[in-house]
């Protein structure tokens, strides 16, 4: 199965369109930055199967990890539990960050 990835600024609008970013890095990896938007769930991979119920299924559904490994396997986990709108967000944070998007610095 082929996953819809969409650049920084691509899932940005979309976000922008309704769309909710979901961050799944892991507590423990480092986190200075994260996207600077009020659709942001913080979901660590290690937890996406016991919470994924609290995703929205009737929004577009954009994954974000640092690089952008996880965020593939997350997506594809999900596209087997149901969801249908997701994509991930190619390069993850660090592009977010060198497409000039919207961040925040995090305590920690």
């Amino acid at each position: 199965m082929d996953l819809k990835q969409l650049s920084p600024r691509e899932a940005y609008a979309a976000y922008m369109m309704g769309g909710v970013v979901v961050d799944v890095r892991e507590p423990a990896e480092p986190q200075q930055q994260t996207p600077d938007i009020k659709r942001l769930v913080k979901l660590p991979f290690s937890e996406l199967d016991k919470r994924f119920s609290e995703l929205p299924h009737n929004q577009p559904v954009m994954i974000v990890s640092r690089v952008g490994v996880k965020s593939k396997e997350a997506a594809r986990f999900l596209l087997a539990h149901g969801f249908s709108d997701v994509v991930t967000i190619d390069g993850g944070i660090n592009a977010w960050e060198e497409e000039g998007l919207p961040l925040r610095t995090t305590a920690g």
